[in-house]
């Protein structure tokens, strides 16, 4: 197996030790800042996340599919997309 080709060896209770990370903020701190995000649109709600985009609370575009294309082909030139599957 490759990973024991690397001298780790996943199998049984002989997983890699992970070393505890050390958050500065308490938990509350940390579900006021979620539930921020979550107020201001910039993350789903526990649950939303997880159901399809047809389900999902549509959002509205202001934007024609004219300035859509617009705003692609800049961004294309200006290096800002990635290429995936070319």
């Amino acid at each position: 197996m490759a990973a024991q080709a690397g001298g780790l060896d996943f199998t049984g209770d002989h997983y890699p030790t992970q070393e505890a990370g050390q958050s500065t903020l308490t938990r509350a701190e940390v579900r006021a800042q979620v539930l921020d995000a979550i107020a201001k649109g910039e993350m789903l709600s526990q649950g939303e996340s997880y159901l399809p985009l047809s389900v999902q609370k549509p959002t509205n575009s202001t934007l024609t599919r004219e300035q859509v294309r617009n705003e692609t082909k800049s961004a294309a030139k200006a290096g800002l997309l990635d290429n995936y599957g070319a």
